[in-house]
């Protein structure tokens, strides 16, 4: 019987040495495995900040009616000034060229 308890007692003992062996490279593995994720999420994160930069700038954002209106007022605006200016050019060219003519006659 004595043999029989030193020969389990071997058994357990080199059982017990190879699962700590298994055990610390099991633990090496998760640590590992743990950086990976911490890493691969620090990646992510950073894509998804600069995909949400490049949204802002890239994606189509529709204008509202007040902005449209504002818009299209200062290009009549704009547009009446020009044709008020040209018509002022006009009719001092005109002027001018009327002037020209009487005093070469």
């Amino acid at each position: 019987q004595t043999k029989e308890n030193k020969l389990a007692k071997t058994e357990k003992e080199t059982s017990l040495k190879y699962t700590t062996k298994e055990k610390a490279r099991a633990e090496k593995s998760l640590s590992e495995l743990k950086d990976d994720v911490d890493a691969e999420q620090t990646e992510l994160d950073s894509v998804l900040e600069y995909l949400a930069k490049v949204n802002k700038r890239c994606v189509a954002k529709p204008e509202t009616y007040a902005d449209r209106v504002a818009k299209r007022n200062a290009e009549i605006e704009g547009l009446k000034n020009a044709l008020n200016i040209l018509n002022e050019e006009t009719a001092t060219d005109s002027f001018l060229s009327v002037r020209t003519a009487r005093r070469h006659q």
